[in-house]
């Protein structure tokens, strides 16, 4: 029986070694991390010399602050740092190194030789080191501030390392494409690079120079005439700062023919990004000509995060970061870039040669293609492949919206007598449902719904111009309905009645859901109102408002969970219609502040008193009594800004018998649910900050703008036999007069005066978009 290997503990030499060996695989990563050292020492200059690519001589001189002599002794000893204390020191780190181990693995495998000197100090110092340790005490000698670093004979105890490495002119590109890296990167630091015994520089950069400049140094001009600028606004939900960047445009890939690696600094350190740098790939994939497949973009990227999310002790090496909400923050640059590349892929540089007469010669120049502002007859001769030809036009009129909705139908010529004796049976404590078997409802509501005063307006910041509409007087209207919602869970259609005619698509007369009255605009000059419309502007997502505003409506996908689908130019988006709904209304509320229509709700019962709205929520009967205290208070000025009126019979002072009379109307041609009345009313009792003018107010407006968001509609199974077939016909006919109100009301007010806030970022999804469609089926 062969004997059991026994266990045995490494010499110490072996372990480092070994450590050695993963932290410095060749004289780049050498480089590499004394580099970091020098710009974490606030150095402004760096000098390389480099003999044999860094494998007989490489050596890194700058003029950063020094090494005190005190710390001499112990600086090459494993784990031996001046930036990190604790283990929690790594999540508010903003150095490059951190673990110590840099100068340690390199005296095991290399002679290392250091001349230091600190500011304060009279003279440098100057110490060897091996496997360590210090071969000699320090010696002073004469040196300017700052540090400089000598090793030789790379690897020399490991020959299988050193039989491993490439030759040396590979190994000296490796140096000097990473010291362009960091060159690029490191505004106000000089680098410099050359060869031993060569006189001149192979790389020189001044610190004052700009990125481009530095780009161009580095590489060539033609990648720093080919650049695109990117930053990207901050977003607080995915934790980063500041993004960043330079990458290449269209016309960069028909002049390159050599691929530089993508740059990618996050949080300061240069590392490789393999998922960041496939999707960034992908959105060039989608412009790229198929003959410049080989050649990839120019990717400079800086990026911030906060460090709390983000680890930095992946790698040995520290090539490698991992942190929160990455596929997020990577999807939004590759969305950003992609939207940067498309307005810019109309304009691109091609060679063409031109034949001289009687030489032969080929003469060369570049033409600029496609602008813009060509005529259409050459925008006609141009040819759109497929994958990118937009088959829809956001200005363009369905012939569906010429068509009557359902809900104002012939069928209101022939309604009954409108019954005057009302009642409600039963409030459900529901927020989508209201019980009442009679509602008379009269709006009051401006001609325009989209006027705003000269002095005092949202201005609204599109992206292609800036239109000032002239001041109008407004008018309002009245409009006289009943409403059935006995015992059910919907609002049924509204059969109208009104005196004015209207001739209806069907050639005939119809009647008018408006009588128009005399109104003159209010002018509103509350410092608070001005606040909240400056809050909007500073708010805004200039190219999700653009989005917006040239949307095209697919359809409703889900009424419960109220997502539309919108198409924009090539893409497809999944939109929450509820956020979008409660930002519009609520813009709406502070553009039309102190002007709103009014629904005049009346009953000749107390179905609509205050105290009977707010059973639906269990209260004791003090708390409600407070509730309708405050806002009987605050009547006139709820009546004066939002047009919600309020009455009682006989004594003032008799609360149980205040009742609503009227709510504002905010858009045009579109009822708000009103089985959401007692959650309206509840919510400004109780959520409302009345101390503060501009609290209170927003507070109004926001709850005004929660009340007219489209109902949830519950999602039943119309192929179910259990089900009645009424509540079947219900459920389609509410369906159907939903998807009405979103296309032909809700959807053109967003494309003509919706602000697009940064938040709303999270509530657009893009989920198929024709190029990667094309892709997949090769055809459209």
């Amino acid at each position: 029986m062969a004997a059991i290997p026994q266990i045995r503990r490494l010499d110490p030499s072996v372990v480092n070694k070994i450590a050695a060996g993963e932290i410095i695989i060749s004289p780049v990563n050498a480089l590499k991390e004394l580099l970091e050292n020098s710009i974490d020492a606030k150095a402004t200059n760096i000098d390389v010399l480099v003999k044999d690519g860094g494998i007989k001589l490489l050596q890194i001189a700058d003029n950063g602050c020094g090494i005190n002599k005190s710390d001499l002794p112990i600086l090459c000893e494993r784990f031996t740092t001046s930036k990190l204390e604790t283990f929690d020191d790594l999540q508010k780190l903003n150095t490059y190194g951190f673990r110590g181990e840099a100068l340690a693995s390199i005296s095991h495998i290399a002679r290392l030789t250091i001349v230091t000197k600190t500011e304060t100090e009279k003279c440098a110092w100057k110490v060897a080191y091996s496997q360590g340790k210090m071969l000699n005490e320090p010696s002073p000698v004469a040196g300017k501030t700052g540090t400089s670093i000598l090793i030789e004979d790379l690897f020399y105890n490991i020959p299988s390392r050193l039989r491993s490495l490439k030759s040396p002119s590979e190994e000296y590109n490796k140096i000097l494409d990473v010291i362009g890296r960091y060159a690029i990167h490191s505004q106000n630091i000089g680098f410099s690079l050359k060869k031993f015994g060569d006189s001149q520089f192979h790389l020189m950069l001044r610190s004052n120079l700009t990125i481009t400049e530095r780009i161009r140094t580095v590489y060539s001009n033609s990648v720093a005439s080919n650049l695109i600028f990117l930053e990207l606004d901050p977003v607080e939900n995915l934790n980063f700062t500041k993004i960043e960047g330079y990458v290449s445009d269209l016309n960069y890939y028909v002049s390159n023919k050599k691929s530089i690696q993508p740059i990618f600094f996050i949080n300061e350190r240069l590392v490789t990004c393999e998922p960041l740098k496939r999707a960034l790939f992908h959105v060039y994939s989608n412009y790229m000509p198929k003959s410049s497949s080989s050649s990839k973009p120019f990717l400079y990227f800086n990026i911030l995060i906060d460090p709390k999310t983000i680890d930095v002790n992946i790698h040995p090496t520290k090539k490698e970061v991992r942190f929160l909400n990455q596929t997020e923050i990577i999807e939004k640059i590759s969305m950003f870039l992609h939207e940067k590349l498309a307005t810019i892929d109309t304009s691109k540089l091609f060679k063409t040669s031109t034949l001289t007469t009687g030489t032969g010669q080929l003469a060369t120049s570049q033409k600029v293609k496609s602008q813009q502002n060509y005529s259409n007859s050459i925008k006609n001769s141009i040819k759109v492949y497929e994958h990118n030809l937009v088959r829809t036009d956001a200005s363009q009129s369905k012939i569906t919206s010429f068509l009557q909705s359902s809900s104002y139908s012939d069928a209101d010529n022939n309604k009954p007598e409108q019954s005057t004796d009302t009642h409600v049976d039963n409030l459900l404590n529901s927020e989508e449902h209201l019980d009442v078997q009679s509602i008379k409802k009269k709006n009051v509501f401006e001609d325009d719904e989209y006027i705003e005063d000269n002095t005092d307006t949202i201005k609204r910041q599109r992206i292609d111009a800036e239109e000032e509409r002239e001041p109008k007087k407004v008018n309002s209207v009245t409009r006289e309905s009943i409403v059935d919602l006995s015992h059910s869970t919907e609002v049924p259609e509204a059969t109208i009645a009104s005196s004015l005619p209207q001739r209806g698509t069907n050639g005939g007369l119809k009647r008018n859901r408006y009588s128009i009255i005399k109104k003159e605009r209010v002018n509103v000059n509350l410092t608070s109102i001005k606040t909240l419309k400056q809050m909007v502007d500073k708010s805004v997502h200039h190219d999700l408002t653009q989005i917006f505003s040239d949307l095209i409506f697919v359809g409703v996908v889900d009424e419960e969970k109220r997502l539309m689908s919108v198409q924009h130019d090539l893409k497809l988006f999944l939109v929450d219609y509820g956020s979008i709904c409660n930002e519009l209304f609520y813009q709406i509320g502070l553009t039309d502040f102190a002007n709103f229509g009014k629904i005049i709700v009346q009953s000749s019962s107390k179905d609509l008193t205050l105290i009977n709205l707010l059973s639906v929520f269990d209260l004791d009967i003090e708390k409600k009594l407070q509730m309708i205290s405050k806002l009987w208070e605050m009547r006139e000025m709820l009546s004066e800004y939002f047009s919600i009126d309020l009455s009682t019979e006989g004594d003032d002072n008799n609360l149980e018998s205040v009742q609503l009379v009227s709510i504002p109307l905010l858009l045009k041609n579109y009822d708000p649910p009103l089985s959401k009345l007692p959650f309206l009313i509840y919510r400004i009792g109780s959520k409302v900050d009345w101390d503060n003018e501009e609290a209170c107010l927003d507070g109004i407006l926001r709850q005004i703008a929660l009340f007219n968001i489209p109902e949830i509609i519950e999602k039943i199974d119309t192929t179910d036999d259990h089900i009645h077939e009424d509540v079947k016909v219900n459920f389609v006919n509410k369906s159907k007069k939903l998807s009405y109100d979103i296309e032909h009301v809700i959807v053109p007010c967003i494309k003509r005066r919706f602000l697009a806030p940064r938040h709303m970022l999270n509530e657009v999804i893009e989920i198929a978009n024709l190029p990667g469609l094309y892709k997949v089926f090769e055809r459209c």
